[in-house]
Formats: structure tokens, C-alpha cells, sequence
């Protein structure tokens, strides 16, 4: 396995931007729409301010 291609489990505001074309603000804000979104469907998830699981988020953005 090389561990040059493993993904970190969370996106960052960085990479959102990139694959939306948008300010980091509104970044932030795509963000935070989806970790609410996502802590709505299960409340046991962990999320973390700035950041968003990466399953949820390539799930999301497929859905879009």
C-alpha cells in the first residue's frame, strides 16, 4: 500500500474551495451547511469546525 495516495479522513476549506471554485468564506459556509446536514441524519457522528468527513462530503458533492 503506498501511503502517498491515502486521503485524510476530513476536507478542509482548501480543497472545498478548489472543487466548488468558490471564496474560502463561502467555503466555510459549504461547510458548515454540510456537517449540519450531516449531524441532522445522525447525531453520532463527530464533526469539527472547518472541516467535513470525507465520505459525507464526496457523497454530497455527487448528490449535487
Amino acid at each position: 500500500m503506498d501511503i502517498k495516495n491515502i486521503k485524510p479522513m476530513y476536507v478542509g476549506v482548501d480543497e472545498v474551495c478548489a472543487d466548488w471554485g468558490v471564496s474560502r468564506s463561502k467555503g466555510y459556509a459549504i461547510i458548515k451547511q454540510l456537517s449540519n446536514q450531516m449531524k441532522d441524519e445522525n447525531p453520532k457522528f463527530l464533526t469539527m469546525a472547518g472541516k467535513i468527513n470525507r465520505f459525507y462530503y464526496e457523497e454530497a458533492c455527487m448528490r449535487k
